[in-house]
């Protein structure tokens, strides 16, 4: 798998690094060659499901992660009820 593969690859960050949130709300990172040209190569790909996405952001956060915190990020990043 190529970037050129891909279409909207998602958010580029740095060194091949791309961010892209799903429409059930995950997040999938991918990671390709560096530097990411039209034909680099797949290294790494993973899924993270909302509420873990959820978690990692109040982690990293100022405050870190609590539970509201963590409730408030859910529902910030369009938390499903069913």
């Amino acid at each position: 798998m190529r970037v050129s593969d891909q279409g909207d690859s998602g958010f580029h960050w740095q060194d091949g690094w791309f961010f892209r949130r799903l429409p059930d709300g995950s997040v999938r990172v991918r990671k390709f060659q560096a530097p990411p040209t039209p034909d680099a190569e797949l290294e790494m790909e993973a899924v993270i499901v909302p509420a873990e996405w959820a978690s990692i952001v109040c982690s990293v956060s100022a405050g870190g992660e609590t539970g509201e915190r963590w409730d408030a990020a859910q529902d910030f990043h369009g938390r499903r009820t069913s």
